[in-house]
């Protein structure tokens, strides 16, 4: 993760969870950073605990990537400001637990704009700088739910699958221009995800939980290293490589079990 030192680097849903814990880590690293979220009181509140504490340059932006053309604003703003972004770091996400035809549409709208358009046009816009340079780091957030159907989050699943094959398909693409891209695909995490779900964890399933810290580690070490996709948790490696000797159909009732 050492390479990543001193690089500029973007996060975006960096008010909590592993937005958060990606900021917490890069500034270790001395990494000057740009956090973006919707909640200005949060970014602010780390951006001053940042700065004081590893003597960075911090900048906040409050913006809604769940609306369109915000991304185009964000890179934008950035060039105004003459940011030069080394690591993006498209994190930004929610979910909603449930039948899909019980969902408003409005939130399906809102989960395709957030997690494919604005993360789509995030990654072309600072993956065209980062090619003319030769160099740059692109980390998507994917879900472990992108290997697999998964029944009450049909959408969510759908999407994450996007930004897995997305990141797959760019590793081969970026490694001409210099650019190292990963998809980092957690399961059960600790962050306020769950709670804007609404989905309940409970009995052994709270065991293979992971915190954001931990997610957030695997997630940043792999990026430095150049790897296409990681998944963080011997629990949930294991997972994955079951599926693959796992009928479709019935991969879909494990997810459907794994969510509920």
């Amino acid at each position: 993760m050492n390479r990543l030192t001193g690089k500029t680097a973007l996060i975006t849903g960096a008010s909590s969870g592993i937005g958060e814990s990606m900021a917490r880590q890069l500034a270790a690293l001395n990494c000057p950073l740009v956090l973006v979220a919707r909640r200005t009181e949060r970014l602010e509140n780390l951006q001053l605990e940042l700065e004081q504490k590893h003597n960075i340059k911090v900048v906040t932006i409050s913006t809604d990537l769940a609306i369109a053309g915000s991304a185009q604003a964000l890179y934008d703003q950035c060039q105004q400001l003459e940011l030069k972004i080394d690591i993006l770091i498209n994190n930004a996400g929610f979910a909603k637990h449930g039948y899909m035809l019980d969902i408003p549409l409005e939130i399906h709208q809102e989960m395709i704009q957030l997690m494919v358009t604005s993360l789509t046009e995030l990654t072309y816009l600072f993956g065209q700088d980062m090619r003319k340079r030769k160099e740059g780091y692109v980390l998507l957030v994917s879900s472990l739910l992108g290997f697999l159907p998964g029944p009450q989050f049909a959408t969510y699943s759908a999407i994450k699958a996007y930004a897995l094959n997305l990141a797959d398909s760019l590793v081969r693409e970026f490694q001409q221009d210099g650019v190292r891209i990963t998809a980092l695909c957690p399961g059960g995490t600790a962050t306020e995800f769950m709670d804007v779900s609404g989905q309940e964890i409970e009995g052994i399933r709270k065991l293979a939980i992971m915190s954001s810290k931990q997610v957030s580690h695997t997630g940043l070490t792999a990026l430095a290293k150049g790897k296409g996709n990681v998944v963080p948790g011997l629990l949930y490696k294991v997972s994955v490589f079951g599926l693959r000797f796992i009928p479709r159909n019935l991969q879909a009732i494990f997810g459907e079990l794994a969510t509920k």
